[in-house]
C-alpha cells in the first residue's frame, strides 16, 4: 500500500487511486485495495498487460449474448491472439432481463473450472454482481470490463442478489482490476446512461440520509468519503448537457463518478456514502415486480426517480428535521432527471399506486437502515406522506 495524506485524496487522477491508504480525520485508515483501475478509449492493451500475471493458469470471460456482441468478442479475440489460456461463457439473453439470482450464481459456479486463475466479467450490473459473489466465494481474483455507465456497482465490495423475495447484498470483495473503455461505454443504450445518470443523483438524498442517520441514529459518519462521493457527484452533474450527446467527456465523467462512488463504500465499509432512501424504494418495486412477473425498470432509472420522492419527502418534514442535514431541492432534482429524459414519476416506472404506497410504507424494513422514511414514521407522518404524494403521482383516479 502506498501511504497517502488525507489532503491529497482530492488531487489524485482516478487511474492512480488502486494501492493507496490513509489515515482518516475519522479515526479509520480507509485503503483502496484495488491492483488496477483503468478509463480511458480503447483499454484491450491495458486489459492483457494487466492479466499477464494470470497467464498460468486459466481466465474465465463472462458475458451475455449483448455484452459479447459490444465488446467481449473483441476481449476474447484480443486474449486469444496474446496467448492466454481461457474458457468463454455467455448467458443467453432473449426479451427477459437477467435476474442475479441463486440460480444464476449456481450456473456460474458448475462452469467454473478447477484450474482458472482470475475471473473476468465483460458487462455491466448483473454479471458484475454475479462475478463478484462466485470469485469471492472461490477465493479467485476477478476483474470487470465495463459495457455500459449504468451503476456504481463496478468498484463495490458487495454483491446485490436477489434471495427469495428479498434482494440482499452480500460482502465480497473489491475486482482485482477495472476497465471502463469511454468509447464503448459511450455507445450504450440511453436508458443505460440514464440509468447510471440516476444512479449518480441519489447521491445526493442518500447523503442526506447519512448526515440524519449520524444525529438521529448516532451511526459513524466519514467527512472525508462524503466529500470524495459530493466532488465526483458535482463533476458529473456538471456534465449533464453532454450525456445525452453521448459526448465521449461527458460519458467519462459519469463513469469516474460510478467508480468513485463504489470506492467510497469499500472505504469505510458500509454502503452509507452512495445509498439511502431512494435505493430502499428502488429496490423494494423491483423485488414487487419480480413477485408480481413485471418487467421492472432499470435499478439506477428506479433510483433516480426515488430520489425525486426522497427530496420532496425531505421538504415536507423540513421543519421538524435537526440542523445540519444537506438535502437537495426536489426542483433541482426534478430539473437533472429531465435535462437528461428520464423519468420523473413512478407511475412512468410502471409502478401502480398500490405499490407506491407499499413501498413508502414498507421499504424502510428490507433493511436496517435510518433513512428519512424512518424519521417521518417516527414524527408520525409518514402514512400522510405517503398518501398526498400518491394523489400527486396517480391523482385521485386510484389508477
Amino acid at each position: 500500500m502506498n501511504m497517502i495524506e488525507e489532503k491529497d485524496l482530492f488531487n489524485i487522477n482516478i487511474e492512480d487511486l488502486p494501492g493507496l491508504s490513509f489515515n482518516c480525520s475519522c479515526g479509520k485508515k480507509h485503503s483502496v485495495d484495488i491492483e488496477k483501475l483503468v478509463v480511458r478509449t480503447n483499454i484491450l492493451d491495458e486489459l492483457v498487460k494487466a492479466l499477464e500475471p494470470f497467464k498460468k493458469g486459466k481466465l474465465f470471460v463472462v458475458s451475455d449474448s449483448n455484452t459479447y456482441r459490444v465488446l467481449g468478442n473483441r476481449v476474447v479475440n484480443r486474449l486469444q491472439e496474446k496467448g492466454f489460456n481461457y474458457k468463454s461463457f455467455m448467458f443467453e439473453v432473449g426479451e427477459n432481463d437477467l435476474i442475479p439470482d441463486m440460480n444464476l450464481v449456481g450456473r456460474l459456479l458448475i462452469e467454473l473450472d478447477n484450474d482458472v486463475s482470475i475471473i473476468l466479467a465483460v458487462g455491466s450490473g448483473v454479471l458484475n454482481d454475479l462475478s463478484r459473489i462466485v470469485a469471492f466465494r472461490t477465493k479467485i481474483p476477478f476483474a470487470i470490463t465495463g459495457t455500459a455507465p449504468s451503476m456504481d456497482g463496478y468498484a463495490s465490495v458487495g454483491s446485490p442478489l436477489v434471495v427469495g423475495n428479498k434482494k440482499i447484498t452480500f460482502q465480497a470483495k473489491y475486482p482485482y482490476a477495472i476497465f471502463a473503455d469511454t468509447s464503448v461505454m459511450k455507445d450504450a443504450p440511453m436508458e443505460m446512461i440514464k440509468a447510471g445518470y440516476g444512479d449518480i443523483l441519489g447521491k445526493l438524498t442518500a447523503k442526506a440520509d447519512w448526515q440524519l442517520a449520524r444525529i438521529m441514529a448516532k451511526e459513524y459518519y466519514c467527512e472525508t468519503t462524503a466529500k470524495l462521493v459530493q466532488n465526483a457527484v458535482d463533476k458529473c452533474i456538471n456534465s449533464t448537457d453532454g450525456l445525452t450527446c453521448r459526448d465521449e467527456a461527458a460519458i467519462g465523467s459519469l463513469i469516474e463518478a460510478l467508480i468513485l462512488t463504489g470506492i467510497s463504500m469499500g472505504l469505510v465499509g458500509i454502503s452509507r456514502p452512495a445509498s439511502g432512501t431512494e435505493h430502499q424504494l428502488a429496490h423494494y418495486w423491483e423485488i414487487k415486480a419480480i413477485e408480481r412477473g413485471m418487467k421492472h425498470p432499470l435499478h439506477g432509472n428506479a433510483v433516480g426517480t426515488a430520489t425525486l420522492i426522497t427530496a420532496i419527502l425531505y421538504e415536507m418534514i423540513a421543519d421538524k428535521l435537526p440542523q445540519g442535514i444537506e438535502y437537495p431541492s426536489s426542483s433541482y432534482v426534478r430539473r437533472l432527471l429531465e435535462k437528461v429524459g428520464a423519468k420523473t414519476n413512478p407511475r412512468e416506472l410502471g409502478i401502480d399506486r398500490e405499490m407506491f404506497m407499499d413501498g413508502m410504507l414498507n421499504a424502510m424494513y428490507m433493511r436496517d437502515k435510518y433513512t428519512i422514511l424512518r424519521f417521518c414514521d417516527e414524527q408520525g407522518k409518514l402514512k400522510k406522506f405517503a398518501a398526498t404524494l400518491a394523489d400527486r403521482f396517480y391523482g385521485h383516479d386510484g389508477l
